[in-house]
């Protein structure tokens, strides 16, 4: 359960001793469907409660004593197979996280469950951003950060400037956008446009000018 939480000091939580109006408030500015309840800033959590069971259906407060909705205890440790099917039974679709001492740890929502099946299947590698070819150009990523290229080319920029890629360096040289295969020649320099996506330079090709 504790690599599945969302910790203690990450979680809102709503105070039962507050007016009904602003617990509804703080549920709505939250955006979240449900809240766990404490009784008392320093009261233990109680249950959960959810936005639209605070109002009659013609609008009128409900007592929120008399919404809460009971959620599952669980042990820090518990197995996530076993945490997952508590879950599932909870009306309240939250579960309420404790260590062994009894003290509040946290809660399992089902978006913590989401978020941790789709880590497990891991991001896509960036490709590089600056791969060296065998004839000595290099292919450079159009997002890559301009002090970095610079850095690798060994040249100074100028300050002031007003992009942060290496594709604002183009943009700003040649003060449009360009077609693939147009040339920019920059500081002894040969940056070739190989890939464009939409109005997004993607991929250049540099290289050292030929001395004639």
């Amino acid at each position: 359960a504790r690599d599945l939480m969302t910790p203690r000091h990450e979680v809102a939580l709503l105070d039962l001793s507050d007016p009904p109006a602003h617990l509804l408030a703080q549920l709505r500015d939250s955006r979240l469907t449900r809240m766990p309840v404490r009784d008392g800033a320093e009261g233990e959590v109680i249950g959960v409660l959810a936005a639209h069971d605070l109002l009659s259906p013609d609008g009128t407060l409900l007592d929120p004593r008399s919404r809460l909705i009971e959620a599952p205890v669980v042990r820090d440790g518990m197995p996530a197979l076993d945490l997952i099917e508590t879950l599932r039974g909870a009306p309240a679709h939250m579960v309420l996280v404790y260590d062994e001492y009894g003290h509040f740890e946290g809660i399992v929502t089902p978006m913590n469950i989401l978020e941790a099946i789709a880590g497990d299947f891991g991001t896509a590698p960036e490709a590089e951003e600056l791969v060296t070819r065998a004839d000595g150009s290099m292919l450079v990523a159009g997002a890559m950060p301009v002090d970095e290229f610079a850095d690798h080319l060994g040249v100074t920029l100028t300050p002031g400037r007003g992009y942060s890629t290496v594709a604002g360096l183009v943009l700003d040289e040649m003060g449009r956008l360009p077609q693939v295969g147009e040339v920019l020649d920059w500081r002894a320099w040969r940056i070739e446009v190989v890939d464009l996506d939409g109005r997004r330079i993607d991929k250049l090709l540099v290289s050292r000018e030929e001395v004639s």
